[in-house]
């Protein structure tokens, strides 16, 4: 059994202020032996796990991380991001560094009043892991009928880990985003989060970055692009990270980023230098991490 608790210290509510659920991160219980592993309840689908430590130099943990699968959410329900709930997850053993995986959520009521449901969640995953190579590839549906296809990895070099993502994300239709309900994630407007595809759109995600190990000390480059179709609501965007990270122990480390997405066609129209549809937007980090 696995179940993570996320809240806010300041206040006690849940994450974002009650917005997401008690258990935002995963609720599975399942059983694991040679066959490999069986789970269910709720957590991050077969695609969306395994790629953000071996597609980003960060694990998307941080505001540096690059954001490797931009404009797909697993779920567009508050906290959906990669993960998914009444699923059902299987993974394979390891057989000479390949692994398969998948994920699946059946239809979901979402309107008892007119009995509308939404599309099946699916999720499939492959990852060979030998030597200093990471290689995966996956696709995944959400249940609005929106798909990616990813290929993702990772190379150590010895004086540096060299990082890459391509993706290609496709909207559902309009009637099969309708049938899966309302979701205002879809108008966000803030630079470098991802949000859906807009309907019957296309992105093209592409990301690349590096760790440089010296001892005790790391740095981390990254970046990555998202390009739209240039539908109304899709956005084209770029970000650049860059941190440090310095080990204090086996089991913990204190780390600094910076970052800076800048968007361009915010309004889905064609745009000129100085018009406000351009946006950028400069973050910061610094913290510590211990795992126990």
């Amino acid at each position: 059994m696995n179940a993570q608790l996320r809240f806010d210290p300041l206040n006690g509510q849940n994450q974002a202020s009650n917005a997401r659920p008690l258990f935002q991160g995963e609720t599975r219980v399942g059983l694991m032996g040679g066959f490999g592993s069986f789970m269910m309840g709720r957590g991050i689908s077969a695609l969306q796990l395994p790629n953000g430590g071996n597609a980003d130099p960060w694990g998307v943990t941080t505001v540096a991380g690059s954001v490797y699968a931009a404009g797909f959410a697993t779920d567009y329900a508050a906290g959906g991001e990669g993960r998914i709930d009444r699923a059902f997850w299987y993974t394979t053993p390891n057989i000479s560094g390949l692994t398969l995986s998948a994920s699946m959520s059946p239809l979901k009521i979402v309107s008892s009043a007119t009995a509308t449901a939404s599309k099946t969640h699916y999720s499939v995953n492959a990852l060979y892991a030998a030597g200093p190579l990471v290689l995966g590839l996956g696709q995944e549906q959400n249940r609005a009928a929106d798909t990616i296809f990813q290929i993702y990895g990772n190379y150590d070099a010895g004086m540096a880990k060299l990082f890459f993502s391509t993706a290609r994300i496709k909207g559902g239709t309009a009637d099969e985003r309708a049938a899966a309900g309302t979701f205002s994630a879809a108008s966000s407007n803030v630079p470098g989060q991802s949000v859906p595809v807009a309907a019957g759109g296309t992105i093209n995600n592409h990301t690349v970055g590096a760790t440089i190990p010296m001892g005790a000390l790391s740095y981390r480059v990254g970046y990555s692009t998202w390009n739209g179709t240039g539908a109304a609501g899709q956005k084209t965007d770029s970000k650049l990270g860059a941190g440090i990270r310095y080990d204090l122990s086996k089991r913990t480390y204190v780390y600094s980023d910076l970052a800076q997405t800048s968007r361009k066609n915010n309004t889905g129209s064609v745009v000129n230098n100085g018009n406000t549809a351009n946006t950028k937007n400069n973050q910061f980090d610094v913290g510590i991490r211990h795992s126990f």
